[in-house]
This record gives structure tokens, sequence and C-alpha cells, in this order.
């Protein structure tokens, strides 16, 4: 059963490496972004966005059963971040971030400092980076 569970985060966190440069792509159009957002949390999560996003985040990782799952959420929240950043939505992109380093900082305190940074390893090993911002002028 372990292993099974395994199999499906890391499927998850391949899917999430998949989606966020098609998420990077369609910034500049705030619907067609938050849209792929929406669906790249359904796909890995198996839960909707906008329902995962109207708790508090310590509840939202007692949900979770691993901190990969933790990680993406945070993830998606930062890209939406960084589509708030892109239409000049400052207080949201600003929300979004501390909402963001929320759920990190649960994931942490659930699963401890050992599981999460292992969980942080392998996202960034299969989902990437997050792709950095155009500067104004660009």
């Amino acid at each position: 059963m372990p292993s099974l569970r395994h199999a499906f985060l890391l499927n998850a966190v391949r899917e999430l490496g998949r989606s966020v440069p098609d998420i990077a792509r369609t910034r500049a159009s705030w619907d067609a972004c938050l849209e792929r957002i929406r669906e790249a949390c359904t796909t890995t999560l198996g839960m909707e966005y906008d329902t995962l996003t109207r708790f508090d985040a310590r509840s939202v990782v007692s949900l979770f059963t691993h901190p990969e799952q933790a990680r993406i959420l945070a993830r998606l929240v930062d890209e939406r971040a960084r589509l708030c950043e892109a239409h000049g939505r400052y207080a949201d992109a600003l929300a979004d971030s501390v909402y963001a380093g929320q759920l990190l900082m649960c994931s942490r305190a659930r699963f401890g400092l050992p599981r999460d940074a292992r969980a942080a390893d392998v996202l960034e090993r299969e989902a990437g980076t997050p792709s950095p911002l155009p500067q104004a002028g660009e």
C-alpha cells in the first residue's frame, strides 16, 4: 500500500511539472491562466483549488497525508500570486504569497523538517523551479 501511495504522489508531482509551463505561458490572459491553475489542482490533488484556498493553511494541510501534497498546493498558490502580480493586483499577489508560505510552514510543522525537505527535493526535481517573472520593459 505505501508504494501505491508513493506512485500516486510521484505521478501528481510529474503532472504538476507538465502543467506549470502551460500556466506560465498563459499568464498574459487572466481567465486562461486561472483555469489552468484550477485544472492542475484537480489533476494533481483531486480537489478543487477554490475550495482548498478558502480555508486556513493549517486546516488544508491537515487534509493531506504527505508533504508533497502541501508543496503542490503551495506551488499552485504561488503561480496565482505571479499571475496577480503580472496583472497589477499586488494586494492579491501578496496575500497569495503569504498563504503559500503558511502552507509550507504548516507542512513542516505537521510532517517534520526532514520529510518536508525531501518533498521539496522531489518537487524541484520533477516540476522544476518557478519561472522568473518578466521585468518591466521586457
